[in-house]
């Protein structure tokens, strides 16, 4: 029995489309693995599901999606296991790209080995790659907590853009905006910056106008505002 999100199941389900991805994978509505297929966005329709090369693969989708790796990233990385023509090393390869120019005559097998250290790799590019819209819908599942000042998160997002590499970068830094506990009463202006995720070089009381005053007063007490 396959264990959910197997990456050797879900790479089989992904060749198999693009050998006709003008049209929809047909799977069962109860396949097992159809939740992960729709994680990577492959086009599914009801149906029975042929035969796939179902190669085995060390993590599964589940481990790399608690891992903070983008889907579009997962898929990317399969792809490139076994079709990565003219390549010398991993590239973030956007789904458009791949239909676009996938040929099933340049598949190599056994091809690549799926390389961790390659995916966090791309994934890193990729988020950077990311408005800031799109960093904050990708990352929601890891916030704590809710708020809908989608424009002071959004610049906020601006300022860490480079230290993204998981999802889990994106959500940390917005700590500030889903943050609900008691505040940090009588933190050195380091412990501030540290405890509000404001970038080194970065100037607090431009942070603070970024983050919004009152914000600022409730996480580190009204005194603390500098």
């Amino acid at each position: 029995m396959l264990t959910p999100g197997d990456l050797g199941f879900l790479r089989g389900a992904i060749f198999a489309q693009l050998e006709s991805r003008t049209q929809a994978l047909p799977i069962p509505a109860d396949h097992p693995q159809r939740d992960w297929l729709e994680w990577l966005e492959v086009p599914l329709t009801p149906g029975e599901l042929s035969a796939l090369d179902c190669q085995p693969i060390g993590p599964t989708a589940q481990e790399l999606r608690a891992g903070g790796i983008l889907p579009e990233v997962v898929y990317a990385c399969l792809v490139q296991t076994w079709w990565h023509p003219g390549q010398e090393d991993w590239v973030a390869r956007t789904r458009s790209e791949i239909y676009a120019c996938f040929d099933s005559k340049e598949v190599q097998q056994p091809g690549w080995e799926l390389d961790r250290e390659a995916i966090d790799r791309v994934n890193a590019y990729r988020l950077q790659e990311l408005t800031p819209g799109e960093l904050l819908q990708a990352s929601r599942e890891f916030w704590t907590g809710d708020c809908n000042e989608i424009e002071r998160m959004e610049g906020w997002l601006l300022l860490h853009l480079d230290h993204f590499r998981r999802l889990q970068d994106v959500a940390d830094c917005l700590f500030p905006f889903h943050y609900q506990g008691d505040p940090r009463l009588g933190l050195s202006d380091q412990e501030a910056r540290r405890w509000l995720c404001v970038p080194d070089e970065v100037d607090f009381m431009d942070a603070t106008q970024i983050l919004g005053p009152e914000r600022v007063a409730r996480l580190l007490g009204e005194e603390s505002i500098r």
